[in-house]
């Protein structure tokens, strides 16, 4: 008996390491996949998404081997974004290998699969908007960006090992999951047409009404969640709150830099580096925005809670009791 507890003990200390590795590579993950967003955001900015007309080479050379840093303007910019994605295709490659290896629980391994086939499916998509030359298929390559940095945050999310908090049962509950609903689906309109905005130049004043939307509903649900959720949901939701005033700071930047504000003089210059910064930080601060509202949305409805308790059950019944110790 004594063994056989100790064996419990051992293997979900085993288990718990496991879960670590694989939430460290996909923070990894998370921060590297910055890289190649940051890019494209620039790319997009500065109009360098046909830098060249080859892909998957850059004029005809292998990716690897073409001279990156002895290019300069588009080239360089648009060659950076090409081996930032190869980077981050790597590392989520690493990640779900590393899941897969481990044994990590199949909830959480399906999560990583997730992450890999949706960074081959937006790499994919890159080289579909140079082959083809379309904008539409530049926004869809943005937009699905957003898709995969989310699916890359909810990973992180739900292997970071911690204490499962249930939520309070209250007569408002029912309006937490309302609100929960919701503000992902909002945030993701908004970031949809700030797509067609920057590709498409369209929807300029839908994207003014839908900032006020996103503004309108997040407010309301972190007044519902600071009154009936946990202190997770309470932090998740602030988190959501920080990223919206960061995106509608932003928001104004780019209008003042991009229109300019007579009155005082302002002149708008195109292409300055306020304006490009502006832009870009604008884009990513917006796929930040969506990711912490989908994490938050899923926490309201324990999706994430749901993923850990998975990776609790497929220890074994024995072992979940030490294991939700080791969470603690």
């Amino acid at each position: 008996m004594v063994t056989t507890k100790h064996s419990s003990g051992t293997d979900a200390d085993s288990s718990l390491r496991s879960l670590r590795t694989v939430h460290l590579l996909a923070v990894v993950a998370l921060v590297l996949s910055l890289v190649p967003i940051c890019l494209g955001s620039l790319v997009t900015t500065l109009g360098a998404g046909m830098a060249f007309l080859d892909w998957p080479t850059s004029d005809g050379q292998g990716m690897l081997a073409y001279s990156w840093l002895q290019s300069s303007g588009d080239k360089f910019v648009e060659h950076g974004h090409r081996l930032a994605g190869l980077l981050i295709g790597f590392v989520s490659l690493a990640l779900f290998g590393t899941a897969w290896c481990l044994r990590v629980a199949r909830s959480v391994r399906m999560c990583c699969l997730v992450v890999l086939l949706g960074v081959v499916f937006q790499g994919v998509l890159g080289g579909l908007r140079v082959r083809l030359d379309r904008q539409v298929v530049a926004l869809g390559h943005s937009v699905f960006g957003c898709f995969v940095f989310t699916a890359l945050w909810f990973t992180a999310s739900v292997t970071r090992p911690r204490k499962i908090e249930a939520e309070k049962v209250s007569s408002q509950s029912s309006w937490l999951q309302v609100w929960a609903a919701i503000l992902p689906v909002v945030c993701v309109a908004q970031y949809i047409v700030g797509a067609f905005i920057r590709h498409l130049g369209e929807y300029l004043h839908l994207h003014l009404a839908g900032a006020i939307s996103v503004v309108a509903v997040a407010t309301a649900a972190t007044i519902v969640a600071y009154r009936v959720s946990t202190t997770t949901g309470r932090r998740i939701v602030r988190s959501v709150m920080v990223f919206v005033g960061l995106q509608i700071g932003l928001g104004v930047v780019v209008w003042l830099q991009k229109f300019g504000f007579a009155p005082l003089g302002w002149v708008a210059e195109y292409h300055s580096v306020a304006q490009i910064a502006s832009r870009s930080a604008h884009t990513v601060i917006g796929m930040c925005v969506v990711a912490s509202a989908v994490n938050w949305s899923a926490s309201v409805f324990r999706v994430s809670n749901w993923v850990s308790q998975m990776a609790v059950g497929e220890i074994g019944a024995g072992k979940s009791q030490s294991f939700r110790s080791a969470l603690s």
